[in-house]
């Protein structure tokens, strides 16, 4: 079972800070430390970087600082602005702290210092990743259990209003929600540009081996059509949040049914971000949400305290209609 350390709130969040930044870019810098110093004292200053097929297998030692730097500053800085936004998730989630290092452990030894020290075959490249993915999970995992918490606090929101039902009468409420398109034009460009580097890069080298960077704007896209737009649902048999095509979904049945509130979201200070989310919720339980903008939101609670937020029009209504069907089983 985790056991950390329970603090207040600032001490929580400066420790996530700590976790995500500080602790990353001092690896970060080591390393290239640690890669100029051994690299640049490479014969010629050449070392083994390209590992496949090919006559031509050396290149500059500064290959590999490089790639430290081009992977380490940008996670650090991308996982940095979200915590550092995280205002209120921070203290209490130390995934993203734990993830932050064991990428960057990962990449700095896998990808950096570890190709540099081993630098020959048969222990090469394998060792390297290897060593790398190992150290890097286990990194976070440590992350992850030695950060401290901050203690739990009362449910934030307004207890919805329950509607009087006479014999007979269902009551029920359904709506939709979707990703902003600002946010959506803002993801696909991103895939398109993807896909444009990879169509460059294969005309310039006329090599098909550059095929494997149009796998990330697939996921993207994939992961846009699967999360971009919900349908909800309240009424008797409880509460339902399902993508246009089915999947993911979160359901609540009736049975299970403990409370529904309205509460106010920010998605970077309660979620970490937009989409299909998952959090720690202020009564130390799983709190999975569906945040595709800021405002108010649905929190419907299962009786172990577990919730599921979503950020919908007319909340209010949706949880009056799911109070209404908790109240009548209590």
């Amino acid at each position: 079972m985790r056991s950390r350390s329970v603090v207040d709130h600032d001490h929580a969040y400066r420790a996530a800070i700590v976790a995500t930044i500080w602790i990353p870019t001092a690896i970060v810098v080591a390393s290239e430390i640690i890669v100029l110093l051994v690299g640049s004292a490479a014969p010629g200053g050449r070392l083994i970087t390209h590992w496949g097929p090919g006559a031509v297998r050396t290149g500059p030692w500064w290959t590999y600082a490089v790639i430290v730097a081009a992977i380490g500053f940008p996670v650090i800085a991308l996982m940095g602005f979200f915590t550092l936004r995280a205002t209120r998730m921070a203290g209490r989630n130390a995934w993203m702290p734990a993830i932050a290092i064991a990428v960057t452990v990962f990449h700095c030894l896998g990808l950096g210092v570890g190709p540099v020290l081993v630098n020959a075959p048969p222990l090469a490249p394998a060792l390297p990743l290897i060593g790398g993915i190992v150290l890097g999970i286990a990194s976070g995992v440590l992350t992850w259990w030695l950060l401290p918490t901050e203690p739990s606090t009362a449910s934030l929101g307004v207890a919805g209003q329950a509607i009087p039902v006479k014999n007979g009468e269902i009551a029920a409420w359904t709506g939709s929600v979707e990703l902003p398109a600002a946010f959506i034009a803002v993801v696909a460009g991103v895939a398109a540009a993807i896909v444009a580097t990879g169509l460059s890069l294969l005309v310039i080298t006329g090599r098909p081996h550059v095929w494997p960077i149009f796998i990330a704007p697939i996921l993207i896209v994939t992961v846009l059509v699967l999360t971009g737009r919900f349908r909800v649902s309240a009424g008797p048999a409880g509460f339902s949040a399902r993508s246009v095509l089915g999947w993911p979904r979160m359901v609540v049945p009736a049975s299970d049914l403990a409370e529904a509130r309205v509460v106010q979201v920010d998605p970077i200070a309660d979620f970490g971000g937009w989409g299909v989310r998952f959090a720690i919720g202020p009564q130390g339980r799983s709190r999975r949400g569906i945040v595709m903008r800021r405002g108010l939101a649905i929190e419907v609670f299962r009786r172990d305290g577990r919730s599921i937020v979503v950020t919908v029009d007319d909340a209010a209504t949706a949880a009056a209609v799911l109070e209404t069907y908790a109240r009548s089983r209590t």
